[in-house]
This record gives C-alpha cells, sequence and structure tokens, in this order.
C-alpha cells in the first residue's frame, strides 16, 4: 500500500511522499471506511498545489471576513480572485504573477471565555520566488483603501508576511510538504511558531507532536542526521536574524552572501595543533551545540568557519572541549567549609 500511494503522490506532486505523512496519518485513515479515502485524495490534490513560495495575507476587515457575496461564496475569497486585486497586486509593468493556488480557512474561537471572533488565514502561493516578491512589495508598498460596504465605509491596510522559511530546511532549502501542510491547517498565527523557533527556543506542547514540531527550527531529517549534507550546504544555511526584518530576500544567492561577509570577520581556527582523530564525541557538526544559531553566530564558540570542513570543526570542538577540562582549575580546599564546620543538623554555625 505504501509503494502504491508513493507512486501515487509522485505521479500528483512529482516528488516522493514522505514517510512521516504516511505513518501519522494516510495510515490511519486507509483503515477506515470510505470517507477517509476520500480525505486522502483530497488532501494529495491540496498538498500536490502546495509550493515553497507563500505569502500569508493580514489584516482584512472583520466584515469581510464575516461576509458572503449574493452567489454566497467567501467575501475575502471573491476580492481575491477579482480584477481589481489582480491589476493592483499581481501586475507589474504589464507583466503579471498571479498565484498558483490560494488558500483560505475561517473559524470561530473564544466562545468558551466569554468572548466570540470570526478569524482567518489567507495564503497566497506563487510558482517562483520572484513571482511572490513582486506581488509582497506591490502590498506593502500600497496605502491602504477606503470602500463602502453594506452602507458603511472602510478603511484599511493588508499586511503581507512571507513564512515560506517555515516550511523550508534551514540547512538545504528542501521544501518540507508535510510541514508546510500542517502549518497550514493549524488555527495559530504562523508568527507564533516562529518565536518558538528562533528567539524562545521551547515549544508550546509538552508532547512530540506537530505543534511541537512546528516549533523546532525547520531541518529536514537527511540534513539532521548528515555531517556530509551539513558540510555540502554549508553556505546555504538559513540565518534568521539577517533575513527577520525583510530587508533581504531568502534566496540562495543571499543566504550564500551573507555567510560569507560573516565569515570574513572571524578568523579560520588554526589546526596545526589539534591533533587528527577520526571518532568525534558527537555525530555531526549540528549535535555539539543543538542549535543552528549557535552554528551561524560569529560570537558563538560553536560558530562553524565555512573553510572548515565537517571534519575538521568536528576535530576543533573537541580539542576545545579537552582543553577546558585539562585547563580547569581544582577546587580550592580553603574557599569552602569542611564537614567539621556544620553542626549537627547540617547548618553553619552562628559565627560562621
Amino acid at each position: 500500500m505504501y509503494k502504491l500511494l508513493c507512486q501515487l503522490f509522485f505521479a500528483v506532486v512529482g516528488q516522493n511522499l514522505p514517510k512521516e505523512v504516511f505513518e501519522d496519518t494516510l495510515y490511519w485513515l486507509l483503515q477506515g471506511k470510505r470517507k477517509g479515502r476520500q480525505i486522502i485524495e483530497r488532501n494529495v490534490k491540496q498538498v500536490s498545489i502546495m509550493t515553497p513560495y507563500q505569502l500569508q495575507i493580514t489584516d482584512w476587515p472583520r466584515e469581510y471576513i464575516e461576509g458572503r457575496t449574493q452567489k454566497g461564496r467567501i467575501k475575502i475569497h471573491s476580492i481575491l480572485i477579482c480584477e481589481k486585486f489582480r491589476q493592483m497586486f499581481h501586475t507589474h509593468n504589464e507583466e503579471t504573477f498571479i498565484p498558483c493556488h490560494r488558500y483560505i480557512k475561517i473559524w470561530e474561537e473564544g466562545e468558551e471565555v466569554g468572548y466570540k471572533k470570526t478569524k482567518v488565514k489567507v495564503i497566497l502561493y506563487f510558482n517562483s520566488l520572484e513571482d511572490k516578491e513582486k506581488t509582497k512589495k506591490l502590498i506593502n508598498d500600497h496605502l491602504g483603501f477606503r470602500n463602502i460596504y453594506n452602507d458603511k465605509i472602510l478603511k484599511y491596510k493588508l499586511g503581507v508576511r512571507d513564512y515560506s522559511h517555515l516550511c523550508m530546511c534551514s540547512i538545504c532549502s528542501k521544501f518540507m510538504l508535510s510541514r508546510a501542510e500542517r502549518m497550514q491547517i493549524n488555527k495559530r498565527d504562523p508568527g507564533v511558531f516562529e518565536v518558538y523557533c528562533h528567539e524562545n527556543r521551547s515549544s508550546i506542547s509538552s508532547k512530540n507532536d506537530w505543534n511541537h514540531i512546528l516549533c523546532q527550527v525547520p531541518i529536514c531529517e537527511e540534513c539532521f542526521n548528515s555531517k556530509e549534507r551539513q558540510e555540502k550546504y554549508r553556505m546555504n544555511m538559513y540565518n534568521y536574524h539577517h533575513f527577520k526584518d525583510g530587508y533581504h530576500v531568502n534566496s540562495p544567492e543571499e543566504r550564500r552572501k551573507n555567510n560569507l561577509e560573516e565569515s570574513l570577520e572571524v578568523v579560520k581556527p588554526n589546526m596545526t595543533n589539534v591533533p587528527y582523530k577520526d571518532k568525534f564525541m558527537w555525530e555531526t557538526p549540528f549535535d555539539y551545540s543543538g542549535s543552528l544559531k549557535c552554528i551561524l553566530d560569529k560570537y558563538s564558540t560553536y560558530y562553524w568557519h565555512p573553510d572548515l570542513t565537517a571534519d575538521e570543526y568536528m576535530r576543533y570542538q573537541d580539542h576545545k572541549c579537552l582543553q577546558l577540562v585539562e585547563n580547569a582549575d581544582p577546587l580550592d580546599d580553603d574557599r569552602y567549609p569542611s564537614d567539621d564546620d556544620f553542626d549537627e543538623y547540617g547548618e553553619y554555625p552562628e559565627n560562621y
């Protein structure tokens, strides 16, 4: 069954079916009735039209979130596909770059705590990085709207947030389909997971579930377990603090440029006195700090200079650790009270 689904998935998406998707979701749906198989068909189609180039459109007026057209269509959807929206945000210099897919999720929350609020998540998917960046710039540069809707004047300015990096491996930039799908259907704003990934370094869930996974820096399984891949893509690693303010485009060229510029400010470690070894304390360079932030931080003791191979980096870290142990000062007994100074209840005497 797994092989059959892999063939179907590859035919539709052009990529291999992630094993975790089959084990965590599809397998259990296949055990049920026809409804489960229909869910699989719908999800495969949904995943097949996802791309790594995503924009979330925010700050919609409440009237549009809750509104419907005369034909019963979601008001926001009618806006996204209208000619005016296309001309304003998907056309520039007579060039058109329409999204290949639009996703809208509307839900209600807060009723159990005394307030009821309708929320929306709107994501646009593009076929290329260039198309995504053009639309992002046009929305950011727009001064806002003043529309009349149901005899009411609405003044608003749409916002745009780029969370594409949360669905791409931070090492090799591989598009992580299962992560993107879970990020899409989650009712939490992607910004919540971004903070946990790159700032808090913790999780909103105590379980090893998808909420916990989405709080971790996105690294594909192949890169996580391979020192060879970490070495191969060292210059491609994603530096969140370089891109977080939106001044730089998250492109392969910009990632390489940033990693190169950072390395020029750090002297390459001298490996002359570092003894050779072919067995290391850890399996990969990432394991030494467990943090991509430390590997890319030029002020960190775990910074990985790009001129070092993975083996050289691991030798260097092992050597520093051994030096730290050898050079550590022994405890000075004169600075610590002896056991004789405690009274029978294990407390210091009053005159101590």
